[in-house]
């Protein structure tokens, strides 16, 4: 059964998911990245030096590339996806992670495809069909079977923390907003000028961010932290955003969404890699299930 009127045109490109699946990789690899630099630099003045880092390198890119500038009619869509896609997005879910408990941020953030799905389809018209939303939800329940390691013991439920789980939900919200409003400038613009576009503007949206916490020490940020840093700008905020705005001029929003489900399963095995953390039966068992639910999602008809 579908739920819109809207039928798919074309079948998308492998490519289209493989730029997918490359730009969840990256993501989920930050947040070993992320855990080093917050021991140096405040939260909102890292996101402003990451997406800062990737302004200068898009702006160059679409410059020597000759890219098309977007039409002033336009340029409330672009500021729309820098304010979700970069501003909020980082600004919530670090001040989100201040309070809220690991488990339930990882569940609470889980939320982000369903928020997808339902906006494509109340603003977008996209199609859901019946597979798509099994997909979704095996997806989500082994998503949460690697966040809980099958229990829900570590569940916060301290009122204190509810603010930081309701800023976390936000990111969930952001999230599926910065993705509609891609959809709308990239029927006519090329990926690489709406990137640069709502980078650039979303930076700019974050520079007020960072005053409450200056002064910091900036001269004591190590080489390696610096390091992380411009892995951050070049390849989680420039190049993982790219292949994502890329492959959504070809997968529907629904199943671009499904992918964010492997984030948890694939920061537990880069974890095994770099920091010797061997995933135990629930990552295995969940990251199979959302390897599952990706698929159907993603290739249903």
């Amino acid at each position: 059964m579908n739920l819109s009127p809207r039928t798919e045109k074309t079948v998308v490109p492998l490519r289209s998911h493989i730029g997918l699946l490359i730009a969840v990789i990256i993501w989920a690899s930050t947040f070993i990245n992320i855990k080093i630099v917050l021991l140096q630099v405040p939260p909102n003045t890292l996101a402003f030096l990451r997406f800062f880092i990737a302004s200068i390198v898009l702006v160059l890119y679409a410059w020597l590339t000759g890219k098309p500038l977007i039409a002033r009619k336009d340029l409330p869509w672009a500021a729309v996806s820098g304010l979700t896609g970069v501003t909020l997005y980082n600004f919530f879910q670090n001040q989100g992670l201040k309070s809220a408990g690991a488990v339930d941020a990882a569940i609470i953030a889980s939320m982000a495809p369903v928020f997808m799905a339902i906006l494509a389809w109340l603003v977008l018209k996209e199609n859901i069909t019946r597979k798509q939303i099994l997909g979704i939800i095996i997806a989500f329940a082994g998503s949460i079977l690697v966040a809980t390691k099958g229990s829900l013991s570590g569940l916060n439920l301290d009122s204190a923390k509810v603010w930081g789980d309701i800023l976390i939900l936000l990111t969930g919200l952001v999230w599926a907003c910065y993705n509609i409003s891609l959809k709308k400038l990239l029927d006519r613009y090329p990926p690489e000028t709406v990137l640069t576009y709502s980078t650039v503007l979303g930076t700019l949206f974050l520079l007020p961010l960072i005053f409450p916490e200056l002064p910091f020490a900036i001269g004591e940020v190590s080489l390696w932290s610096w390091v992380n840093i411009f892995y951050l700008g070049l390849l989680a905020s420039a190049v993982a955003y790219l292949l994502w705005n890329r492959a959504l001029t070809k997968v529907t929003t629904v199943a671009a969404g499904a992918y964010i489900y492997l984030i948890p399963f694939l920061a537990a095995l880069i974890a095994a890699v770099f920091l010797q953390e061997i995933p135990d039966i629930y990552t295995v068992c969940g990251g199979i299930m959302a390897l599952a639910g990706t698929y159907f999602a993603s290739t249903a008809k």
